[in-house]
C-alpha cells in the first residue's frame, strides 16, 4: 500500500498537479503509526500556512510535561507554550509573527525531539 501511495506521488509531481495533502483538524491520524498516535509527536500546524491562530497535536507520555517552542529561520525562540501529558491539542496565536517561515519544535526535556515547518502569510 506504502509503495502505491508513493508511485502515486511520483506521478502527480511529474504531471505538474499540484495537489497537497490537508489533514483532518478533529484527526489526529496525520502523525500516527497504525492506529496508535507515535509517542513524542507533533502533528503539523492546522491550517498551515497560518494567518491568526493555528492548532498543533502532540503525544507525550502522561503525567509528564514539555514545551512546544516557535523559533525563526535563524534558530532564535520566539515563543514558548508548556503542554502537559497526553493525546492533546494546542492552539497557540500567530498573528504579532511576521510572514515567513518558522520552525514548531516539541522539546521534551530539555532536547527537540520532532519538529514541523510553519508558514506564516
Amino acid at each position: 500500500m506504502k509503495r502505491i501511495l508513493n508511485i502515486s506521488l511520483i506521478i502527480l509531481i511529474f504531471s505538474g498537479i499540484s495537489y497537497a495533502i490537508v489533514p483532518d483538524p478533529y484527526n489526529y491520524s496525520y502523525f500516527s503509526q497504525g492506529d496508535y498516535p507515535e509517542l513524542l509527536k507533533i502533528s503539523a500546524p492546522i491550517p498551515n500556512p497560518v494567518v491568526d491562530y493555528a492548532e498543533i497535536w502532540y503525544n507525550i507520555p502522561e503525567d509528564d510535561v514539555a514545551e512546544i517552542a516557535i523559533y525563526n529561520f535563524a534558530g532564535v525562540k520566539l515563543k514558548s507554550i508548556p503542554v502537559s501529558g497526553g493525546l492533546r491539542k494546542v492552539n497557540f496565536e500567530a498573528y504579532d509573527l511576521q510572514e515567513g517561515v518558522y520552525f514548531v519544535c516539541l522539546i521534551y526535556k530539555g532536547k527537540n525531539v520532532d519538529s514541523k515547518k510553519l508558514i506564516k502569510k
